[in-house]
């Protein structure tokens, strides 16, 4: 028997914890134009650029801060878009 979801094409139940397609095995961030950078006055250690992060590259420090492996950050500007207190510039890529 089938769930309401079910019926509806949607089956939560097999849902697992999502993964980077490729981001991981190639390191990606070598073509992007932009860079974040954190300014960390302004940071309130809220995590939501780790969560809104499509390539994973959002790592959490010790000290609560957040840093970027930029080896696989794209540069999308996702996390400076969403960051309520503003504390993440996008800065041309010098190359």
């Amino acid at each position: 028997m089938k769930t309401d979801q079910e019926k509806n094409g949607l089956n939560i139940t097999s849902c697992k914890i999502c993964k980077p397609g490729s981001t991981l095995k190639n390191k990606t961030g070598g073509w992007r134009n932009f860079r974040p950078v954190y300014i960390y006055e302004k940071c309130t250690k809220c995590g939501i650029c780790e969560i809104v992060c499509p390539d994973m590259s959002v790592k959490p420090r010790e000290d609560g801060f957040f840093e970027y492996d930029y080896d696989y950050c794209k540069g999308c500007g996702i996390c400076a878009n969403e960051c309520p207190a503003d504390a993440i510039e996008m800065i041309l890529e010098e190359k």
